[in-house]
């Protein structure tokens, strides 16, 4: 089978081969991917940037979907013919990950999804709501699910609230849609106003240039009223100031990137006049995955995909997410 793999740092080093299709054994199953998205992570850790603890050659990328090709004895959960996706986290089912749940991940402990087949233990699967195609699946195993358990499973987001999105990169893209969707109003920051105005035509109900704006967390709490419920922040460090500005009293903060920068250096009178919660968000696990999934079919809501490439095309999509610039999900479609 097709197969990309990384043999040393550097995408210079990740080579497009031929791999043994693997074999499925009892409870496990067979899926034949169709398609895959590029998130900052992976590459991250093609870079080396991530962890320097790479078993190589290494499959990367942890995002995907395609479809049951052939199921294991005992397999309950999934049918031949089913449209699925690898959970980012394979053993972190549900609550929280107090042992090792997620000691192993798609794309680093275990192999990513830029290949045409993999085997998963049938609990490493989800099913898609009807009317998702494979590429629009596999734009929510990490992107889709960290906005969700920012919004949803941290902060409440609900009808009225008011939620603060840092960008218009993937997750903040599905973080502004879900929030629409949840009958929350939003306010999306960016440099760039025509990113901005496809941000408000997604349903955002205010925005920001936060070039022209550099406090703009006063800005953001005013358009609230009262502060924003949560913060969907991208930028670390280096935004944080901003974004406690930006919060109501006993608001959330969601750390998801560290775009501008990774090491704290502030007092911690901010978070204790606002009573502030902030979480760390590593993505998610299965249950939630189902539940996101859920709503996504309820609500019809289809991923913004603003670049296509085909299965040889790999590494321009990994070099397109390094140079930034565009608004959504990258994506690689394998029949393309």
């Amino acid at each position: 089978m097709r197969a990309w793999q990384l043999t040393a740092f550097g995408l210079d080093n990740l080579t497009r081969t031929d791999v043994p299709t693997p074999e499925r054994g009892p409870g496990e199953v067979l899926v034949h991917f169709s398609a895959a998205s590029a998130n900052p992570r992976d590459s991250q850790i093609i870079a080396g940037h991530f962890t320097p603890n790479v078993d190589f050659p290494l499959i990367p990328l942890s995002d995907g979907a395609g479809t049951v090709a052939a199921v294991g004895d005992g397999v309950s959960r999934v049918a031949v013919g089913d449209l699925v996706a690898p959970t980012f986290f394979p053993g972190w089912l549900e609550g929280e990950a107090l042992a090792d749940e997620r000691k192993q991940s798609s794309g680093l402990e275990v192999p990513g999804v830029l290949r045409e087949y993999g085997v998963y233990a049938e609990d490493a699967l989800v099913k898609a709501p009807a009317g998702l195609s494979a590429a629009e699946l596999a734009c929510f195993p990490c992107a889709g699910l960290t906005a969700w358990t920012a919004l949803v499973e941290k902060s409440g987001i609900g009808p009225g609230s008011w939620v603060l999105v840092q960008g218009t990169g993937g997750v903040a893209t599905a973080a502004l849609q879900f929030a629409t969707a949840l009958g929350a109003n939003s306010i999306v920051l960016s440099s760039s106003d025509a990113r901005l105005e496809r941000a408000r035509e997604l349903g955002a109900t205010a925005t920001i240039n936060y070039r022209e704006t550099p406090d703009w967390g006063e800005q953001a709490y005013a358009l609230a009223g009262h502060g924003v419920d949560a913060v969907v922040e991208i930028g670390g460090a280096g935004t944080l100031p901003q974004s406690l500005a930006a919060i109501r009293h006993g608001g959330h903060v969601n750390v998801i990137g560290y775009m501008a920068g990774a090491a704290l250096d502030m007092t911690v009178f901010p978070l204790i006049i606002r009573n502030a919660n902030i979480h760390g968000i590593g993505t998610g696990h299965r249950a939630a995955f189902e539940a996101m999934l859920a709503f996504v079919g309820e609500k019809g809501l289809r991923p913004l995909i603003a670049r296509r490439y085909g299965f040889d095309d790999a590494p321009d999509a990994l070099r397109d997410l390094d140079a930034g610039g565009f608004q959504g999900k990258l994506v690689i479609d394998y029949e393309a």
